[in-house]
C-alpha cells in the first residue's frame, strides 16, 4: 500500500488492496473473483517461522483461493531453508483441498546482474533444495536480477515496466509475466 501511496495519484495499472487478515481467502471470493480479472495476484508475507505467527494464517487464508503459487528466492543457501519453510504450510492447505494440490513455481529473485557462482548455480541449486519436499515445485527460467530501476520505481508510484520501459529490469519482469502466465496458461486456470 506504501507503495501505492508514494505518490498522489497512484500510476500503478492495476487495483491494490489490503487485506491483511486470515479472512483474504473469503474476501477476494466476494471482492474481486465476480469482477471476472483474468488473473489476480496475492503478494502475502514473507513465510511465518511459527504455526502460532499471525503471517502464516494470512499466508493459508491467500493459499486457500489460490491456484498457483510463486516464490521468490534469492540464490542463497539460507534463503532457499528459509523458502522450504513454506513447503509443509503447502502440504496442509494441499490436504485441506481435497488432495488437489497448488501448482507451485520458484522463480530467482535478488541474483546478482555480475557472474557469481552462486548465480550461476541458482536454478539447478533451487531444484535439488525442492525436490526432497514431496510438492512438486518448479523453477522458472526467468530469473529477476538486483537493479537499481526496482529500487527507484515505487519511490515514483509506478512499476519498472512504466518507470524505465527500456531498462534490464523491466525486460526480466517482461519475461517473467510471459513464463508465469504460460504456465498459468497450460493448466487453464486463473491465479
Amino acid at each position: 500500500m506504501q507503495w501505492r501511496n508514494n505518490q498522489e495519484q497512484s500510476q500503478l495499472p492495476f487495483e491494490v488492496a489490503l487485506f491483511p487478515f486470515s479472512t483474504l481467502h473469503q474476501e477476494v471470493v466476494q471482492r474481486f473473483v465476480p469482477m471476472k480479472y483474468d488473473v489476480i495476484l496475492i503478494d502475502c508475507p514473507p513465510g511465518a517461522t511459527t504455526p502460532q505467527d499471525r503471517r502464516a494464517d494470512i499466508t493459508r487464508s491467500a493459499l486457500l483461493c489460490s491456484h498457483a503459487v510463486l516464490m521468490p528466492v534469492r540464490p542463497t543457501p539460507l534463503d532457499y531453508q528459509a523458502s522450504r519453510m513454506l513447503l509443509p504450510l503447502l502440504q496442509d492447505v494441499s490436504f485441506g483441498r481435497g488432495g488437489k494440490s497448488l501448482d507451485v513455481y520458484l522463480v530467482i529473485n535478488g541474483k546478482p546482474p555480475a557472474r557469481t557462482r552462486l548465480g550461476m548455480e541458482a536454478q539447478e541449486a533451487a531444484k535439488q533444495v525442492f525436490a526432497a519436499e514431496g510438492i512438486t515445485v518448479q523453477v522458472l527460467k526467468t530469473e529477476i536480477c538486483t537493479r537499481q530501476s526496482f529500487a527507484e520505481a515505487p519511490l515514483y508510484g509506478k512499476v519498472v515496466v512504466d518507470f524505465d520501459p527500456d531498462s534490464k529490469a523491466a525486460t526480466e519482469i517482461e519475461e517473467l509475466t510471459r513464463e508465469f502466465m504460460a504456465c498459468l496458461n497450460t493448466k487453464s486456470v486463473a491465479v
